[in-house]
């Protein structure tokens, strides 16, 4: 969730994910804190005076002492200084209306050290949060972080911490690590190149805690660049059994906040180890619009199932190859539907391989599935034999491993198991694959339109995939036609106007104006243009008046102004952070509506 990059509070400027620090403004070895806290005596008993710093700049927080600090009813909502609330949750309903109305720019988590410490309560307490407030008010929550909790903090949208419980457990003689946790000084791995280590201070502790902070802080930094917070987050997990539990909560709680900030598009292979992983936005996301939106072509009568390959897309694998192998120069071959089943995805038909994540995992194999994987591929498997109109079932699978599958295939007209054992390589397994395929497809009917109609079945269900259904049925509707490489196809009209293009790395379509067009009377993906604003290059976020909130980072959107299409772009932030931000790049403007021009893409060397 964590939105990483300069932010302001009141008079304050500092980058984010930010730690703030008593101790001044450096840490040893001249590591830079983001901000300062002091404490000031308060003008009268039972309140508290906090002074926060950057430089000359100083923002004061004066609010009462909310006791106890603990969760539980009633909570309390009070303004410590302009734009500046403390909250301590849970909130009434009135109190989050205030909130939301109130616009703050920063908020204060009072009683997060309490509500950290059991749980559930803190992940509800920042879903409460933005959920009133909005992703733009900065969050801090005091006294809760430690080296090894940066990451998942920040991933839960915690944007400003303090090291107080890090020079806590300091003077008390323990040593922080961000893999391994907290540790009495003496039994700890002292690999740590901070001066306080290096020179063997006496004050190791409080003067590590403060270099461990600022050195996890730049790590946490550097993933959320990269887009790979949440596999930090899981490195993390088994320094302290608690981070394992609010991660439990946060993928419960916090799904849709968390899958909103997730791109759509990614270029980097991530690894899928721990049962955390299975629960990652993306998953579930994939998993939720195959069962929505997909549906196998119509021209698919063979449901071909195979294992997947540690090689992605699985097409290229050295095992998918030979299966393509011993299938060639089989009649009416495009009438196959080739599906791969795979952990923790469930099963990922061939048309969707370059897709995220279906192009970008990797996974532990041994040939093991527990419950949950289990249910995914069956459910998945279960929704593409509901809907697909096929007549025959090919399941080139190890019956022992897979045998949680062959009651899914009971009442499958036309089944056949073709792999005798574990090997689906083996001379015998492709000889056997060959001849089933060739029975269930080689001396049937051919397929109407031929194999380039089938092709377009295909897109159109990526599309369908990518902007629903009904704005799929519109993009392809005749007239269309193909055009291009198997890696790169141009959809037109049939009069030479590009309506959209797709390439293989990206596995989704870009729009051109006329595709936006087509697409409109189904409204997908739109954001709307203030009637004022004129569009010289890319669109910021000022500039937007509404968009669609299930528009994510990577989609294909189209800009209206004025009721009008004024042309279609590629998003840069999820549709509801356009209009929550207020500043930054909302949408890269790919074309503009000039009907005297038609778009045509590049055609690719």
């Amino acid at each position: 969730m964590l939105l990483a990059g300069p932010a302001r509070a009141g008079p304050l400027a500092f980058p984010v994910p930010a730690v703030g620090s008593p101790r001044g403004p450096r840490s040893p070895d001249g590591l830079a804190f983001d901000f300062t806290i002091s404490s000031t005596p308060a003008g009268s008993p039972g309140r508290r005076r906090l002074t926060l710093g950057t430089g000359t700049e100083r923002l004061e927080l004066d609010y009462p002492i909310l006791a106890p600090e603990v969760s539980g009813a009633p909570g309390a909502l009070v303004e410590a200084a302009p734009r500046a609330w403390v909250v301590h949750a849970p909130l009434a309903a009135e109190d989050r209306a205030r909130l939301a109305q109130a616009r703050p720019e920063l908020i204060v988590l009072a009683n997060a050290r309490a509500l950290f410490g059991e749980g559930e309560p803190f992940v509800e307490a920042l879903r409460e949060i933005r959920e009133s407030a909005g992703a733009r008010p900065l969050l801090w929550a005091p006294r809760v972080a430690l080296p090894h909790r940066l990451a998942l903090l920040g991933y839960l949208g915690v944007d400003l911490v303090d090291t107080t419980e890090a020079l806590w457990r300091g003077q008390e003689g323990l040593f922080l690590d961000a893999t391994l946790g907290v540790a009495p000084v003496a039994e700890a791995p002292r690999s740590c190149r901070c001066p306080a280590c290096r020179e063997g201070s006496a004050s190791v502790g409080p003067e590590h805690a403060l270099y461990a902070m600022l050195e996890e802080r730049e790590r946490v930094r550097a993933v959320v660049r990269a887009g790979r917070l949440r596999e930090l987050v899981e490195a993390r997990l088994t320094a302290e059994p608690l981070l394992a539990e609010l991660l439990r909560y946060a993928d419960r709680h916090l799904r849709t906040l968390l899958e909103e900030r997730l791109p759509v598009v990614s270029t980097v292979a991530r690894g899928y180890v721990l049962h955390e992983s299975h629960r990652r936005p993306e998953v579930g996301r994939f998993r939720a619009r195959l069962l929505e939106r997909y549906r196998p072509p119509s021209a698919k009568r063979c449901l071909l199932v195979v294992p997947c390959s540690k090689t992605k897309p699985y097409r290229s694998s050295r095992s998918h190859r030979r299966f393509q192998r011993a299938l060639e120069g089989i009649p009416n071959l495009e009438q196959v539907h080739t599906v791969s089943v795979t952990s923790p995805l469930g099963a990922v038909p061939r048309e969707l391989e370059d897709t995220f994540p279906a192009r970008h995992y990797d996974i532990p194999v041994t040939g093991e599935w527990d419950e949950s994987e289990r249910e995914a591929v069956r459910s998945a498997l279960g929704h593409l034999l509901s809907l697909g109109r096929y007549e025959h079932a090919v399941v080139h699978l190890d019956p022992i491993e897979y045998g949680f599958l062959a009651d899914l295939f009971e009442s499958t007209p036309g089944v056949t198991w073709t792999a005798p054992d574990h090997r689906t390589t083996s001379g015998p397994a492709l000889a056997g694959l060959r001849a089933a395929v060739e029975g269930a497809v080689g001396g049937g009917p051919s397929t109407p339109g031929g194999p380039l109609a089938v092709v377009r079945e295909e897109l159109a269900q990526v599309a369908a995939v990518q902007f629903g259904v009904a704005a799929a049925q519109l993009l392809f509707a005749p007239p269309v036609r193909l055009a291009g490489r198997p890696w790169f196809q141009r959809v037109t009209d049939g009069s030479g106007t590009d309506l959209a293009t797709w390439r293989e790395p990206r596995g989704l379509f870009q729009l051109t104006v006329a595709g936006g067009r087509r697409m409109l009377p189904a409204h997908p993906l739109e954001v709307r243009l203030d009637s004022n604003v004129r569009v010289a290059g890319d669109l910021f976020a000022p500039g937007v008046e509404a968009a669609d909130p299930a528009i994510r980072v990577g989609d294909a959107v189209l800009l209206i102004q004025q009721g009008e299409l004024f042309g279609v772009g590629e998003a840069m932030l999820p549709g509801r952070l356009m209009t929550e931000l207020g500043r930054g790049i909302a949408v890269h403007v790919r074309h503009r509506s000039h009907p005297e021009a038609p778009d045509r893409a590049p055609t690719p060397t």
